[in-house]
């Protein structure tokens, strides 16, 4: 039997609206085609245990979702506690990337240990999602060579982790002197690179993104794996009501910031000119913004919803202001797929082919942003045009299916090197 080990700290409870979780259901999906079983080794924070009886019905929902034989072990490993003195929690992290934040928590022995034993059962693939999995693997990299060598190793690199961080530290800086932290950001940049070269192949979400690391020594095996959606069937009611929708977890700070521009900025503005204008912001978690408690009766916080879709069908327009983060916008192929005109920020829309004023609008202030929501609410035409050639652009080049293929291709190639 072959079997496929993928590791990771993302652990599906939300894998329908996190896009990260997408991302993962994508390559597992890929895995399944060319291996008889996936596991899935899951590193959780210590205090996270989950019942036998809570992982199997995990792995039935997610048999279900992605259509793959799927089995998943959790190993709670991950310490996340803050260093005690200034020197482990600022300086250490300069000099050592085992220091810092995004590799910290699986520095452990336990960690090690955990995916050292799954190694060692001698999976034919393994997949490393994301660089705060790909750690443990560097590390075992170092202390056992041989065992990394049994099977080709991939890794999904997803984001370039040292250019999020660095904008997130020059534009959004929790405190001013959070902005030293910048100093960790060539330390971190060469772990990427050392993770790039141990790999077989790496993975990234963006042409762009691609280019951009073809300028460092020893990355001509990275390789632009698009984020990709499920298309719906096609829906041919016409979207009447003035309806403009905001798709995202507020687990996620870029995405709590957008609201909060959209509900405090952007829609005074749309209402003033749209008085029927309604606003739906859908996704788990929103009470975590400041809007949720602010905002008129115009505006809905749904949470978590079931049947996204037909929230999709009843909106004239999606908006898209984020300002922050990086990687590509699972939300925007998202809304794409659905036929709907989109608004965004040119930060949202960032490495995807949607070009602006034909298949989407892209205005970076927030009036200008306000201005585009309203032209489509008053032009429903419009609107409808702008949504088909996204949708036209999204069959192109993210429907997960050719993306399960092409990736596919890349693991059974990488098992018959």
């Amino acid at each position: 039997m072959r079997t496929a080990l993928v590791v990771s700290r993302y652990f599906p409870n939300d894998s329908r609206t996190v896009g990260v979780h997408q991302r993962l259901g994508t390559q597992v999906q890929a895995l399944a085609k060319v291996v008889d079983r996936v596991d899935c080794l899951f590193l959780q924070p210590v205090e996270r245990h989950y019942a036998a009886a809570e992982l199997q019905e995990h792995e039935r929902r997610l048999r279900r979702l992605w259509s793959a034989a799927v089995w998943i072990r959790v190993a709670p490993t991950l310490v996340d506690d803050e260093p005690a003195t200034l020197w482990q929690r600022r300086g250490r992290g300069v000099f050592d990337f085992h220091a810092q934040r995004i590799a910290r928590p699986a520095s452990t022995a336990a960690a090690f240990d955990a995916v050292s034993a799954a190694v060692d059962a001698r999976p034919d693939i393994i997949l490393a999602h994301r660089l705060s999995s790909m750690c443990v693997l560097m590390a075992l990299a170092r202390k056992a060579p041989e065992k990394t060598r049994r099977a080709p190793l991939f890794f999904d690199l997803d984001d370039i982790e040292h250019v999020t961080w660095s904008r997130r530290l020059l534009h959004d800086p929790g405190w001013p002197a959070e902005r030293l932290q910048l100093l960790h950001v060539p330390r971190l940049m060469l772990a990427e690179i050392q993770a790039i070269r141990l790999a077989a192949a790496t993975f990234v979400c963006s042409e762009a993104d691609r280019r951009y690391l073809a300028r460092f020594p020893g990355t001509e095996h990275v390789q632009t794996i698009p984020n990709s959606v499920e298309f719906p069937p096609a829906d041919e009611r016409d979207a009447t009501e003035p309806l403009v929708l905001f798709v995202g977890s507020m687990g996620y700070r870029p995405n709590i910031q957008a609201v909060d521009l959209l509900v405090q900025e952007i829609w005074p503005a749309v209402r003033a000119q749209v008085p029927a204008a309604r606003l739906a912001v859908i996704g788990p978690c929103p009470e975590l913004t400041a809007s949720y408690h602010t905002a008129d009766e115009s505006v809905r916080f749904t949470g978590f919803v079931d049947d996204l879709h037909s929230w999709y069908a009843r909106a004239r327009v999606v908006c898209c202001p984020i300002r922050h983060g990086g990687g590509t916008r699972v939300k925007i192929i998202e809304a794409a797929a659905h036929a709907k005109a989109i608004v965004a920020t040119r930060l949202a829309a960032e490495g995807l082919d949607f070009e602006d004023g034909h298949e989407i609008i892209l205005r970076d202030a927030p009036a200008r942003l306000a201005e585009a929501c309203v032209r489509l609410l008053g032009d429903r035409h419009a609107a409808a045009r702008l949504g088909q050639a996204a949708l036209q652009r999204a069959h192109g080049s993210y429907e997960r299916g050719a993306v399960v293929d092409r990736l596919a291709g890349i693991f059974r190639a990488g098992c018959s090197a």
